[in-house]
């Protein structure tokens, strides 16, 4: 896949410290209508609960705070990103939500990841109309049959193709990104198909590397599988956790996290008495990185994490800087 210049990378070490977070990703739901094998939503009640994770919806008010608090910053993010634990398109104002982060010109793009289910005609418009930047699509397979097998998703596969055919064709500056996870296809021959299928509807077609990233699913899903890649496709292990030097994630309760991680490893605080620029500037934020330069395994959430193993992208490595950037937050 040719890089998009509207996410090309920089080394994150020389930008470091920043004054404003590269990127805020707002979690604006915890439910999904996949339950994809890999994801904690294939997960039960019990299993869930017991992990601490509560499905939930964001308001629209803790949604208002968060853009009007990062207005404050000194510099636009780069990236705005609706993600999280759940599927942005079920929010019922995700239209509301994009038009309220452009209309406040908070970041050079807005960007949703999405399994694109939901993303009939009138969704379609609603998206193209408030101005989205970028779609990054998750595909689970190519076919529907493959999309019962990986997501216990009866995939309607002829209307999906209509509904990305349908945005591709009335898009006006948004790019669209497609990816696939490896165990979703079956061989080379599939993944051939899913180019076919999918290059005419995208701007950009790719093949992620599924990761071990949630411990409770792991063997499960993968049993002994030796993980030689990560998620990008490279492997180059770190130590160190970089994601919470230059990224916030704001939870539909408000919470501020350090990031994606399905199971929290702290509160950085909460939107609701604290201005999402003091959070980031605050000492637990600071005293988190910190742990991160000097041992990440002191934090039992971040101890078992694979993303340092598996989930850093290229540019985003800090391990040869620790002790030049541990000298830069201690000051």
């Amino acid at each position: 896949m040719s890089t998009s210049q509207c996410t090309k990378r920089v080394e994150l070490a020389k930008q470091l410290p920043l004054k404003t977070p590269f990127s805020v990703h707002i979690f604006p739901i915890y439910m999904c209508n996949f339950k994809c094998k890999y994801c904690l939503h294939s997960m039960s009640t019990s299993e869930l609960a017991k992990k601490g994770f509560k499905k939930s919806v964001m308001d629209f008010s803790i949604y208002k705070k968060a853009i009007d608090g990062i207005k404050e910053y000194d510099d636009k993010l780069k990236a705005l990103i609706f993600a999280g634990h759940g599927e942005p398109l079920l929010h019922k104002d995700i239209c509301k939500m994009v038009k309220y982060a452009k209309d406040a010109n908070i970041a050079q793009r807005v960007e949703i990841v999405t399994n694109a289910s939901l993303l009939d005609k009138k969704m379609s418009d609603g998206l193209i109309e408030a101005g989205v930047d970028r779609l990054k699509i998750s595909i689970q397979g190519t076919n529907a049959k493959k999309y019962k097998e990986v997501s216990d998703y009866d995939m309607d596969y002829s209307e999906f193709l209509s509904n990305l055919k349908y945005f591709k064709e009335n898009k006006k500056h948004t790019e669209v990104y497609i990816k696939i996870i490896d165990i979703a296809l079956d061989g080379k021959e599939d993944e051939m198909l899913f180019k076919n299928l999918f290059e005419p509807v995208a701007d950009y077609v790719d093949i992620e590397y599924a990761i071990p990233f949630i411990n409770e699913l792991n063997e499960d899903v993968y049993g002994d599988k030796e993980f030689d890649k990560c998620k990008q496709g490279n492997l180059q292990k770190s130590k160190i956790c970089s994601m919470p030097f230059y990224m916030q994630v704001v939870a539909p309760n408000g919470d501020i996290l350090p990031c994606c991680s399905t199971d929290v490893p702290i509160v950085l605080g909460n939107i609701d008495d604290t201005s999402i620029k003091e959070i980031w500037n605050n000492k637990t934020t600071k005293g988190f990185l910190k742990t991160m330069l000097t041992d990440k395994n002191k934090n039992a959430v971040c101890a078992n994490c694979c993303v340092p193993e598996f989930g850093l992208q290229e540019g985003d490595y800090l391990d040869e800087y620790k002790d030049e950037l541990l000298k830069k937050y201690e000051e």
